[in-house]
């Protein structure tokens, strides 16, 4: 039997996708959500998130395909051994990540938060340069984008350490691994760039305790998703003194409410979720990469173990 993938999302990249797919593997029945004239006969769903009680909806359900690098949404520790999980892995969306991170420290290693504050008080005051191998850029994850990040950080010059729940070794870096290094891993970082899935085990890992592990007036860029953060504990130790700046891409509520004291506060930088997107054109070539790997029955890049949490 063909195989039959239901896409739900925006409609420009649906259409996108299908005709790649109709161009790459005409045999593949593509579906536009909600438009589904079967549901025992999907095989695979395309999407961010899932339509309503799809996994008691479509009952012969084999994979899900996340539209971009996250698959929290999914709850993958949820699902069913029988379901393949698969992660969006497009060179696309490490490029935008790698450029918006550096973008990032480069702006609080050469001082751009300091002289924004300095030009709305009309103050000339120069300030001393640190080199890059003088500021430690921590990694908080290191999945296939924090990966990327920290060694495209190392050959800025940046001193690079990471952690991640399990043991990973890459050339030029200190790495941690496990709970009980993290505040080995904290103490040491100058900038701390959190690049983690949002799981139960890392759920409001951006808190009061592990933000004060970090050595006083560090800075933090959160790339990961608005629930790492305790919202009031990054606001009190930026009013405390103890951490300087922080550059947020990610909140806990989207698009950030008008009246939330993040938009007004004097050391918080703010960007709206642009960090890393999909885009179409390239993410198209990844998906029939994929599903040509599927009907082929080898193992499609990005697939997720679900049993490890994320």
């Amino acid at each position: 039997m063909p195989l039959t993938l239901l896409y739900k999302g925006p409609a420009a990249r649906g259409e996108c996708w299908q005709e790649a797919m109709a161009n790459a593997l005409p045999e593949v029945n593509w579906l536009t959500w909600p438009d589904v004239p079967d549901d025992s006969a999907v095989d695979g769903i395309v999407t961010w998130t899932l339509p309503e009680n799809a996994l008691s909806r479509f009952t012969n359900l084999k994979a899900i395909f996340s539209v971009g690098a996250g698959v929290d949404q999914f709850s993958p520790a949820s699902l069913s051994s029988d379901i393949k999980l698969v992660r969006m892995i497009d060179p696309a969306i490490a490029q935008q990540m790698k450029t918006y991170v550096a973008s990032a420290v480069l702006m609080l290693h050469r001082q751009h938060m300091d002289y924004a504050q300095a030009q709305q008080r009309t103050t000339w005051s120069p300030l001393p340069v640190a080199l890059p191998h003088e500021c430690t850029v921590g990694i908080l994850g290191l999945g296939n984008l924090g990966n990327e990040v920290a060694i495209m950080l190392s050959g800025l010059g940046f001193t690079i350490r990471g952690w991640s729940r399990n043991t990973k070794n890459l050339p030029e870096i200190t790495t941690y691994h496990g709970e009980e290094s993290l505040p080995a891993f904290l103490s040491g970082c100058h900038v701390l760039v959190c690049l983690l899935p949002l799981t139960e085990q890392t759920r409001g890992i951006l808190n009061h305790d592990t933000l004060s592990a970090l050595p006083a007036g560090a800075s933090l860029i959160n790339t990961g998703r608005g629930g790492h953060l305790v919202e009031k504990d990054l606001l009190a130790l930026l009013d405390n003194g103890h951490l300087n700046y922080a550059m947020l891409d990610v909140f806990e509520k989207e698009p950030l409410p008008e009246s939330h004291p993040f938009w007004a506060h004097p050391k918080i930088h703010i960007t709206p979720h642009i960090a890393s997107s999909t885009r179409n054109d390239t993410a198209a070539l990844q998906l029939v990469a994929n599903i040509k790997r599927w009907l082929n029955d080898e193992p499609m890049e990005g697939e997720v173990d679900c049993r490890q949490g994320y």
